[in-house]
């Protein structure tokens, strides 16, 4: 056989190999190519919405036509661009209805769909057009939800969200009197809550607006990016200094894998010498050093750490500090503080700790991220716990861990 024959009979396997997965092999020319139903489906039927907040739920029967392979839904968004998405057969449940949510909306004018069923090759009928109308935007309501307040190291800022929504909200700031030292803030708002999250105002990796005021500029968004008029604040940060750690220690150290009362693991051997991979690197003041839970020996979440102060404090914020560069790590974190009283017996797990919540954590940052609990409060020990549902990465890895005192 020529050469030139070889390369059109290898182009032909690759060509039909590649989109139709099913077929297992490629014949020769003379055996016949193999044929693909590429016909136009049947339509859709038994189109029906509900309303959501700046969504619309849409559920259509897929057709049982043979070629039948995905539905393509089409519509105008909120920025007046004609848009489309794509379901799968495999997206339908096991009486053939498909539902998807479809969001991004900004009033509540009717929007009207055009819903495709199409073959493999994209063939398809005329669509089924259909019109619904979404319900008000979550985030316009929680805008006017939106307050700030002085808080230690930061400030809180308030919300209200009453909606099933998830919906986001920008705070832009900058040191009164001085808009050259600003930042953003970005956190969401879960749906069917109401609460305040504390925002800690960094104008660079190493500087904040600490005891004094703020401008802030508020905009509640959505998951695609429409955001409601901004919402203005002033504000003012309550003072804030870093603890003396030269007295801190970990209950029960020791410079092993092992866990011990003080820690879930560390990663004693394969870090390189002491610091490297120990918890006592957390406090060395060095951001190249880290703590990294075990992993020359089996570790999983959860993961823990117990810092003993020496004495008692009064603690208004703690920070961490990824390792540097390395996203491996958790998505968030539960505080907890205990007093020297209620530090009684030899376990802590009997102590009396107080819980003070939980915090997302930004993986992807190297910027030392501090985070402000409710009030200030006196503890000698402060346990950081990562939970299942806090994994990001297969381990916990911390470059530096601190805490913070009213400083006026």
């Amino acid at each position: 056989m020529e050469m030139n024959q070889l390369f059109r009979k290898a182009a032909i396997c690759i060509a039909v190999a590649l989109p139709l997965t099913w077929l297992t092999a490629c014949g020769d020319e003379e055996e016949g190519r193999i044929e693909v139903n590429a016909s136009a489906p049947s339509k859709v039927t038994n189109v029906a919405s509900t309303s959501g907040p700046g969504e619309v739920y849409l559920s259509w029967t897929i057709p049982s036509s043979s070629s039948f392979m995905y539905s393509k839904v089409t519509y105008t968004n909120a920025r007046g661009e004609e848009v489309y998405k794509l379901f799968s057969k495999d997206q339908a449940d096991e009486n053939g209805v498909i539902r998807a949510t479809i969001g991004g909306f900004v009033s509540t004018d009717p929007v009207e769909f055009s819903i495709y069923a199409c073959s493999v090759r994209g063939n398809s009928e005329s669509p089924v057009t259909y019109s619904a109308a979404p319900g008000a935007p979550a985030f316009l309501a929680v805008a006017q939800s939106l307050t700030a307040e002085p808080a230690w190291g930061g400030v809180k800022v308030g919300y209200k969200n009453e909606t099933a929504a998830v919906v986001y909200v920008e705070v832009n700031y900058n040191a009164k009197g001085d808009a050259s030292q600003a930042g953003t803030y970005k956190f969401s708002v879960p749906g069917n809550s109401e609460g305040k999250q504390f925002v800690h105002l960094w104008t660079s990796d190493t500087d904040f607006i600490n005891g004094g005021d703020a401008v802030l500029s508020m905009t509640a968004q959505d998951a695609d990016g429409n955001a409601s008029d901004p919402v203005s604040a002033e504000t003012r940060t309550k003072k804030v200094a870093p603890l003396d750690r030269s007295a801190w220690s970990f209950p029960g150290y020791q410079d092993t894998n092992d866990a011990t009362i003080g820690y879930s693991s560390q990663e004693a051997g394969g870090e390189g010498a002491s610091p490297k991979g120990r918890v006592i690197a957390m406090i060395d003041g060095n951001n190249d050093t880290f703590w990294h839970t075990a992993w020359k020996t089996a570790s999983d979440y959860p993961h823990f750490f117990i810092i003993d102060m020496g004495k008692e404090e009064l603690v208004s914020d703690v920070s961490i500090r990824r390792r540097t560069n390395n996203n491996g790590t958790n998505i968030g974190q539960t505080i907890y503080t205990c007093s020297a009283s209620a530090a009684s017996g030899t376990d802590p797990n009997t102590w009396g700790w107080e819980s003070h919540g939980w915090y997302a954590f930004d993986r992807e940052s190297n910027r030392t991220q501090i985070f402000g609990m409710n009030d200030a409060t006196t503890a000698r020990y402060i346990k950081v716990y990562f939970a299942e549902s806090d994994k990001g990465g297969n381990f916990v890895m911390v470059s530096e861990f601190n805490a913070y005192t009213p400083a006026e």
